[in-house]
């Protein structure tokens, strides 16, 4: 019985839900500006990804061009 009352109070939250989101203006106003902030927030944290990725790449360039320089003086050393 506990059950069905779950599955009975899911189902009248969810067709209540639904309601709002097609009939109601503020609540499609109110997600529409939630979407919004995801997706602004998303943009900034791709942005954060994207400079970190350079930084990223550019100690590996610079730690490259160091051992490149370290073989380059042991090879000279050893002529």
């Amino acid at each position: 019985m506990k059950d069905v009352m779950m599955l009975l109070g899911f189902s009248m939250g969810l067709l209540t839900g639904a309601l709002l989101h097609k009939y109601s203006q503020g609540t499609q106003e109110l997600l529409a500006q939630g979407e919004k902030k995801v997706v602004k927030t998303a943009k900034q944290i791709e942005k954060k990804a994207e400079q970190g990725m350079d930084e990223i790449e550019k100690k590996v360039k610079d730690g490259v061009k160091a051992m490149e320089n370290k073989i380059n003086k042991t090879e000279k050393k050893e002529k």
